[in-house]
């Protein structure tokens, strides 16, 4: 049973001077009554300040952590407020692990929700996964399900495809991480995969009827496999609440108090659930967001959650969060200019609580080498002034917007991160250990054998397939796994690297029940994987360090189970790739897409190739309200500049046709904000060199 616990009335008074911490907006959404509550969070306007208070809050008047639910959208967003919170709190009731249901004491903690104790909390995936685990029987799994990441869904999508003898030859047929993308829009936003085969794909409408039943053979082969994806894990939890109304309404009392922060990120399932579970809470459920920031309908946000929450939750009570503590008053001037364009959203103005400083800068450029070379050539200026280079960031609109300037920065030697790459946990090798310690918790998870079997001499995915139907019907498939009989049906050529398979893997099997995940790592390197690992992959050395930064993770976690979970929902946890010169312990430029910088913030912003048909996109502007979506795309990256911000476009574009180049028109969201709320740049070449200066000429 969860103990109960009391905040003294002087830490409370220590820690929760509403007065002296927050101003008059944010306490009235700190201190607000029961009901709904909508809380529109400009940015920059002590959102995660506010969230946290409101729990610390909720604490200090009597509501136990384990009555509240906090949904988040990062992973690193939930351990920032859990952390605030502690100190908040004082860790008051907060050092145990998490509450149990009234019923039992749930499943070892999964994310962040082991970080603030009994407090409940994560993201959506997280949360989903923990009440799965305690209702799985409810929800129609075995409790011992495996979560597969992106990597094995498209595994086994491709199985799928292959076993629905799809002939692929004579036809263009999609890539099963084509097919993975609109399966999973079609889910989150609750379409029917033709609508949504046909509005992003159209030119595989004739696959429809191949695209369904291999939809449907998807679904067989997890249920049969105990597996789950990562839009299961949300399809699972609605199913459980909508299907069983006594879990449903125990889970809404159990949790008096629900907080959701990111709620313009939320898609139709997720919006449901949270929902769902106010229905019987007396809708004591408060949203937090900025529907301007609203910025990823493409991977099936809806915009409407937000929008339009008042009306399905009658009574909500709205508060604005609009003093602004990061930006100068010229760059919201700019900004606030911009986004009142927009005609749905809930109208705000942003005000800004720092001094006066100087006013954003628009410059046309001659083309993109130029705007490369002026980019480049003001980021020295700014790094010779004192301004460190990760205090500068490069923003566009995608991805491909950046090659120019990469090549001109490494021809200037400026170190520079890009943020994007391959997440440590989905790195081949890592993946490659964990199938090991994915097969000892359930020995039904066909992709993690699969993995496990074509490392192996001598064996291919027709041997592998093979190997699954001999041991897929068994009570035990690891038993069968480790039975002669199976190693003698194989080639005598891949009989010898078999055996040394079995050996190894009796040994793990020997140890699983009590060895801790970290020592199961430490066990899989003195396998015969080690050798494969070896002769397989380039910079060894660097693959064996990620392997040790692994079992040092995984010394946090008690349970094989808890650790695979975590370890697939938590991927943001690892660092990402960089590309670049520098040395890792250089200070570099950052270069981002806007999408990637939501969140963040730097001294100085750059925004490039500001121009129409890439700034807002040409694709973007077919969808219905895509120009609405563009503009607050806009409205985020230029409120991620505190102290200055320089907007450049090219005036000109090679065609593709020899001595032929295109004019460029300036972005729309340039021509209609005021000329008086930025200052017109100019280029100037003196002796070789290029300098620029700002015309402060008035209107």
């Amino acid at each position: 049973m969860a103990r109960t616990f009391t905040i003294s009335s002087t830490a409370q008074a220590q820690r929760l001077n509403l007065e002296r911490d927050l101003n008059e907006a944010q306490r009235a959404a700190v201190a607000c009554g029961d009901g709904p509550k909508l809380v529109i969070a400009g940015a920059g306007s002590g959102k995660t300040r506010t969230i946290t208070y409101r729990v610390a809050w909720l604490i200090a008047k009597g509501i136990l952590p384990s009555q509240i639910l906090l949904a988040t959208f990062t992973n690193k967003a939930a351990r920032e407020m859990f952390s605030r919170v502690e100190a908040l709190t004082g860790g008051d009731g907060l050092g145990r692990r998490p509450s149990a249901l009234p019923s039992a004491t749930p499943p070892d903690g999964v994310g962040p929700a082991s970080v603030a104790g009994s407090l409940w909390g994560g993201t959506f995936h997280a949360i989903g996964n923990r009440l799965l685990r305690h209702h799985a029987a409810q929800a129609g799994l075995e409790p011992n399900y495996s979560i597969v990441d992106e990597a094995d869904q498209r595994d086994l999508l491709k199985l799928c495809v292959t076993e629905a003898k799809v002939r692929v030859d004579d036809k263009r047929f999609p890539a099963p991480a084509l097919i993975a993308d609109l399966l999973s829009m079609a889910f989150n936003t609750q379409r029917p995969l033709a609508v949504v085969v046909e509005e992003r794909a159209p030119h595989f409408l004739q696959w429809i009827g191949e695209l369904e039943r291999i939809s449907a053979r998807y679904d067989a082969k997890k249920r049969s496999a105990n597996v789950v994806d990562y839009d299961d894990l949300l399809r699972f939890w609605l199913r459980l609440l909508d299907g069983h109304p006594a879990i449903a309404e125990r889970l809404g009392r159990q949790f008096r108090r629900l907080l959701v922060d990111e709620y313009q990120d939320t898609n139709i399932i997720q919006a449901r659930i949270i929902e769902r579970l106010a229905e019987h809470n007396g809708r004591n459920l408060m949203v937090v967001g900025d529907d301007s920031q609203s910025i990823y309908g493409w991977r099936g946000a809806n915009y409407d959650n937000i929008l339009k929450f008042p009306e399905r939750n009658p009574g909500t009570e709205i508060f604005k969060l609009e003093l602004n503590y990061r930006s100068t008053p010229e760059i919201l001037e700019f900004t606030n200019a911009s986004i009142h364009h927009n005609h749905r959203q809930h109208r705000k103005t942003l005000v800004a609580q720092r001094p006066r400083g100087s006013l954003p800068v628009v410059l046309p450029l001659n083309d993109v080498y130029q705007e490369a070379a002026f980019v480049a050539e003001r980021v020295l200026q700014l790094r010779d002034d004192g301004i460190p280079l990760e205090e500068i960031a490069v923003l566009y609109r995608a991805h491909a917007h950046s090659s120019i300037l990469q090549a001109e920065l490494i021809k200037r030697n400026i170190p520079y991160e890009v943020r994007s790459g391959v997440r440590f946990f989905e790195q081949a090798h890592i993946k490659d250990v964990v199938a090991h310690l994915k097969v000892l918790d359930n020995p039904f998870d066909e992709m993690a054998w699969r993995r496990l079997w074509l490392m192996l001499p001598r064996i291919g995915h027709a041997t592998a397939a093979r190997l699954w139907e001999a041991i897929s019907p068994a009570a035990a498939p690891l038993q069968a796994v480790l039975a002669e009989s199976i190693r003698g049906s194989l080639p005598s050529a891949a009989q010898v690297s078999f055996k040394r398979f079995q050996h190894d893997l009796r040994a793990l099997a020997s140890m699983a029940e009590d060895a801790s995940p970290s020592a199961l790592i430490q066990a899989v390197m003195e396998t015969a994987y080690l050798d494969y690992l070896r002769a397989t992959y380039d910079d060894v050395p660097s693959r064996l360090e990620d392997l040790q930064q692994l079992t040092v993770f995984a010394r946090a976690y008690r349970t094989r189970r808890s650790f695979l979970s975590e370890l697939v929902l938590l991927g943001e946890l690892y660092g990402q790739g960089v590309t670049g010169n520098g040395s890792a312990d250089s200070e570099r430029l950052i270069l981002s897409s806007v999408h990637q910088a939501k969140g963040l913030e730097w001294r100085v912003v750059f925004l490039i190739r500001m121009c129409e048909g890439a700034f807002p996109s040409e694709i973007a502007l077919r969808e219905p309200e895509g120009e609405e979506e563009e503009r607050r795309i806009f409205y985020v990256a230029t409120t991620r500049a505190k102290d200055e911000l320089y907007i450049a476009y090219p005036l000109m574009e090679m065609s593709g046709r020899a001595n032929a180049s295109l004019l460029l028109q300036p972005s729309r969201f340039l021509r209609e904000i005021r000329f008086s709320l930025y200052e017109y740049g100019q280029l100037e070449t003196q002796d070789g060199a290029n300098s620029w200066e700002a015309d402060r000429s008035s209107d």
